[in-house]
């Protein structure tokens, strides 16, 4: 929908929903970029990765998520998890 400029002639009830619709829209936007490695599978995914959860998920060759750096998806404490080759750090912090 792009930005639209607030129309001054409104009344000012109709310029803070306008405010509001934009606000809107912005929070819906994908705040996650996802990194391809070669073959199509994950290399890293930056921002939101899960259940409202941010943070950085580092994948292996095969396409297991091995690290994160982050807010742990169970409880959303911070820090840095790293799993054994084959498991997948996601799950083991109970995703």
């Amino acid at each position: 929908m792009g930005f639209q400029p607030l129309n001054t002639r409104n009344s000012q009830s109709a310029n803070y929903n306008q405010v509001n619709n934009m606000i809107r829209q912005l929070d819906n936007e994908q705040t996650t970029k996802t990194y391809k490695q070669a073959g199509g599978k994950n290399a890293l995914v930056d921002g939101r990765y899960a259940d409202n959860r941010y943070g950085n998920v580092f994948y292996d060759s095969t396409g297991v998520a091995r690290i994160l750096i982050g807010m742990s998806p169970d409880d959303g404490r911070v820090g840095i998890w790293m799993s054994r080759s084959g498991s997948d750090v996601l799950t083991l912090l109970g995703a």
